[in-house]
């Protein structure tokens, strides 16, 4: 089977995430869904790709303060829909911030990035449900979703959409973990930076300390595959199927899941 990603901006981390094969043997069409990191620095020639995807539709799962940060290029002809999955206060969230060189608390562990993604399945699926009644909507193809790295909130919505149509899981992780691929340099460099200042702040020069600080600044900044297999485990542990997760915790009638699939898959 071909699953060999459409990669269209790298440094964007912008891709298809169509051309997948689906466990029964049929394939999600190109050029009508796709995912990314933040859009607000692609040159000349990214934007003119940008363009030439004829998006009708941007779904922006970020945090206000995120939009305000790496605004969105405008396009006349492209309806943007602004749907924060995650609070400024949770857990992953000021997490987030110690990349940005504000103070991590003590307890923020890298457990807690597994922890919003099982989440992400039962507590704040809600967050999520507007996200799909979007997104499930063909009127609104082509239709790319982003967050800033187009890696956590970009990949549960990836993960998501892509166990609702039958994908086989292998092939969800492989997307997810694609994102290390794409944003390696970027990811290095501040990787750099963070044990440079992490050095450089270590009053009592406790290496162990350092070392705790990076192990969950690589958690991060990098895509992991236990992240991923969490949401698959609670999906099961929690609706037993991902069509009983789709009906019941995404809210997707039986109508429009029929109706998506028709659309998006192809012999």
């Amino acid at each position: 089977m071909d699953h060999s990603p459409k990669i269209i901006i790298p440094d964007a981390n912008l891709r298809d995430i169509g051309g997948k094969k689906t466990q029964t043997g049929l394939e999600v069409k190109t050029g009508y869904l796709f995912r990314s990191g933040h859009l607000s620095e692609l040159e000349k020639e990214d934007f003119n790709q940008f363009k030439n995807l004829q998006l009708k539709t941007i779904i922006d799962l970020r945090r206000p303060s995120e939009m305000e940060k790496y605004p969105t290029p405008n396009l006349e002809e492209v309806e943007t829909l602004n749907f924060s999955v995650s609070s400024d206060d949770n857990e992953f969230a000021v997490a987030a911030n110690f990349l940005n060189g504000e103070q991590l608390p003590t307890e923020i562990t890298g457990k807690i990035i597994e922890k919003y993604f099982k989440n992400s399945v039962t507590e704040k699926v809600d967050s999520y449900i507007p996200v799909f009644e979007s997104l499930t909507n063909p009127d609104n193809f082509p239709l790319l979703f982003h967050c800033v790295a187009g890696k956590d909130r970009t990949g549960i919505v990836s993960a998501f959409l892509l166990g609702i149509l039958d994908v086989d899981e292998s092939v969800i992780i492989e997307d997810y973990l694609l994102t290390n691929k794409l944003r390696e340099k970027e990811m290095r460099l501040k990787e750099k930076q963070i044990r440079d200042h992490l050095v450089e702040t270590n009053e009592n020069g406790s290496e162990k300390l350092i070392e705790e600080r990076m192990e969950i600044a690589q958690s991060l900044l990098y895509a992991k595959e236990n992240f991923i297999t969490s949401v698959f485990d609670e999906v099961k542990k929690s609706f037993g199927t991902w069509d009983s997760f789709r009906l019941n915790g995404l809210k997707i009638s039986d109508e429009r899941v029929k109706e998506l699939k028709n659309f998006l898959l192809t012999d």
